[in-house]
């Protein structure tokens, strides 16, 4: 019998027709209208905040408010085509183009997940349901590799224009004369790399110009090429798809050559949690953990607890949702479909969906930047308290950078003089790790 689906409205466009397009415009021209308007009738809501980025903060807001039906009842989740939603997402997606060669240049390759790749995890008893799945995980991969036909995760490779230039003959040097630049074997035997995971709530973020941008900057003032793989997004793939794709991302990366303490782990939003996440499963596997670790704006608590979840909205562009709501993010990464439960939260406080729960201990020497304004501001304050509690013996263990009225991820709106300065740190941390 055919499964019968609640009727959904939906904001934006659900096709690729000139009419969809049309609708898309109109949802952000509504949007960029008022916010105008708003701006040269009462002023910036803060001094240091320009026309540029108010609109972009407040469309950003609206996409992440209006898009999806929130007041959808949390007893209809199983009868949500979330297949469906997942097209919708996927077709309203950040943009995706190419680097301009002024910032910098990127390129793809695939990781085949073949029978190596596909190691048993033995968590289950340190991590019970987040470690049975991860296994299972891992099964299908198998499964998928013996058949001849093994999946693929594709990884961006990102080199800043900064990069490029050559200090010697005073020009600039092109990856497509130098392919060895954007391709992912070491360019030298220690060669330093960054690896960092998108963010995006575990539902976007794949290929945006926006996460392209970070890393673009990132290289430029690290010096260093940035790998990040595209892992598998929800709700088509809910967790632990994405951590587990982003572990074979990571020993593939260092299978290529590259070693362990020539890495820097990065990650912002999801991607932060994904670092931390990863950390703990490497240790667990008695692995040599990375150089260093970057978080920008980490995801660390799936609960969604802190107090800042509700003082600080109006001020961020994240929405507060409630999770009576089927679309909430953590329900829709989690368990999509899954009507929320007291059980499914205290799932949710499994180290592995939300690392602030867990063991921090023996964490290399970390760097969390996050703003002032963003409604995970507690959540964020409250990890690095416990990771360096957990690391009394490391007066450095953890430097945490609070910009002032800046909203989540603040560094995607890379023109404020705040995301330069944030980038500019993020290379300082690089260069002082390395240079110890």
């Amino acid at each position: 019998m055919e499964k019968s689906f609640v009727p959904l409205t939906l904001r934006l466009r659900t096709d690729n027709s000139v009419l969809g397009r049309l609708k898309n415009i109109a949802f952000v021209s509504s949007g960029t209208i008022a916010t105008i308007i708003k701006y040269y009738w009462h002023g910036p809501d803060e001094k240091t905040w320009c026309l540029r980025f108010h609109v972009l903060k407040n469309i950003l807001h609206q996409y992440l408010s209006e898009s999806l039906p929130h007041t959808t009842p949390n007893e209809v989740s199983a009868q949500i085509d979330f297949s469906y939603i997942s097209d919708y997402i996927e077709l309203n997606n950040l943009p995706s183009r190419p680097l301009a060669p002024s910032v910098g240049w990127n390129s793809e390759f695939n990781i085949v997940v073949d029978e190596n790749a596909c190691t048993k995890y033995n968590l289950e008893e340190k991590y019970g349901l987040s470690g049975t799945k991860l296994d299972r995980l891992s099964s299908e991969d198998r499964v998928l590799a013996q058949q001849g036909k093994p999946r693929t995760i594709s990884c961006q490779i990102v080199l800043g224009a900064q990069l490029t230039r050559c200090d010697k003959c005073l020009s600039n040097v092109n990856p497509h004369s130098s392919p060895e630049l954007l391709m992912p074997q070491p360019l030298e035997p220690n060669e330093r790399i960054i690896i960092h995971f998108h963010g995006g709530a575990y539902c976007v973020g794949e290929r945006s110009l926006t996460h392209l941008y970070i890393y673009a900057h990132i290289s430029s003032r690290a010096g260093l090429r940035v790998f990040s793989p595209n892992y598998r997004l929800a709700p088509r793939h809910c967790f632990p798809s994405h951590l587990h794709d982003c572990v074979i991302s990571y020993l593939h990366i260092v299978s290529c050559g590259f070693k362990p303490e020539n890495i820097i782990l990065a990650g912002d939003s999801a991607g932060g949690a994904l670092a931390v996440e990863l950390l703990m499963i490497l240790k667990e596997m008695s692995l040599l953990k990375p150089a260093g670790l970057v978080l920008i704006s980490p995801w660390v608590d799936s609960t969604c607890v802190g107090k800042s979840w509700t003082t600080n909205q109006g001020f961020d562009y994240l929405p507060g949702l409630s999770f009576e709501d089927p679309f909430h993010p953590t329900r829709m990464f989690y368990a999509a479909g899954t009507p929320f439960s007291e059980s499914m939260l205290e799932e949710l406080k499994c180290p592995l969906v939300s690392p602030i729960f867990g063991d921090l201990g023996d964490m290399p020497p970390m760097l969390i930047q996050m703003g002032e304004y963003e409604l995970l501001s507690d959540d964020i304050h409250a990890f690095a308290a416990k990771v360096k509690q957990q690391n009394s013996h490391s007066p450095n263990a953890v430097e945490i950078e609070v910009y002032d009225k800046m909203p989540h991820v603040f560094v995607m709106f890379d023109f404020m003089d705040e995301a330069q300065r944030a980038f500019a740190s993020f290379g300082r941390f690089v260069r002082a790790i390395f240079d110890h």
